[in-house]
């Protein structure tokens, strides 16, 4: 454990922090410290953590100062995270993988051609490249529903463009350094666009708020044709206005 540090990062939180690397081993074992954590803390009659947040390398802890102290609360986040380093009584991750389709076609993926330029590969080889993967979910930020997946080919791993755009449209997927995402909502965004999927990246009514992606799942994206496009999405893709 003398890598993974413990400390707090205002009156009512906790921050876990273990090597900042991308890791799926690692990223497990957050996510079991972190299901561990929440059954241990929250009794239902009286929980002790009102919010937990898992990441690449982290966990962040809000909870009830005045029911524990941080003292009190590092002994028991040591407890579980020793409890998963040593022993496999963890809830084991999810195995289900989420397909994603994607038009990869020119005029959907913005970037395409540059990425291709940069990479020196042809369009061909960045599609089955991006596509054959299956990348796991590390994060959720910085948008409701935007899911951080990766590790991403180290062919195709390129840093962001250097010029964010001022809109991405929704349902854009892009890469940028390590990593791949779609974009759920139109935004800014300073990645490369190379395909659009018709998918919703998440569900939303009065009682709830569903990503379509959770952390901890797997992801791979098929190619498909303009056809299949725009009968899924019932209207074509984006394209991109040249000034």
């Amino acid at each position: 454990m003398n890598n993974i540090i413990i400390h707090p990062s205002s009156e009512n939180s906790v921050l876990i922090t273990w090597p900042e690397k991308i890791c799926p081993n690692q990223h497990q074992q957050i996510l079991k410290t972190l299901s561990l954590l929440n059954t241990e803390l929250n009794n239902v009659s009286d929980p002790v953590v009102f919010e937990s947040i898992a990441s690449y390398n982290s966990i962040m802890i809000y909870y009830y100062f005045n029911k524990i102290s941080f003292q009190q609360l590092k002994k028991r986040i040591s407890d579980c995270i020793e409890l998963v380093i040593n022993t496999n009584k963890a809830v084991q991750e999810k195995s289900l993988t989420i397909e994603i389709p994607v038009y990869y076609g020119e005029e959907a993926g913005w970037d395409l051609s540059n990425v291709a330029k940069q990479c020196q590969l042809s369009l061909k080889e960045i599609i089955t490249l991006h596509s054959q993967q299956v990348y796991r979910s590390y994060a959720l930020g910085f948008t409701p529903g935007f899911c951080y997946l990766g590790t991403l080919n180290e062919q195709l791993v390129l840093p962001r463009k250097a010029t964010p755009r001022l809109q991405v449209p929704k349902g854009a997927v892009a890469i940028a350094e390590q990593q791949t995402a779609v974009y759920p909502n139109s935004s800014p965004g300073g990645w490369h666009i190379i395909g659009q999927t018709p998918v919703d990246l998440y569900q939303q009514n009065k009682e709830a708020f569903t990503p379509l992606i959770q952390v901890g799942q797997q992801v791979k994206f098929t190619e498909i044709d303009k056809a299949t496009y725009l009968e899924l999405a019932g209207k074509p893709p984006f394209t991109e206005e040249k000034h």
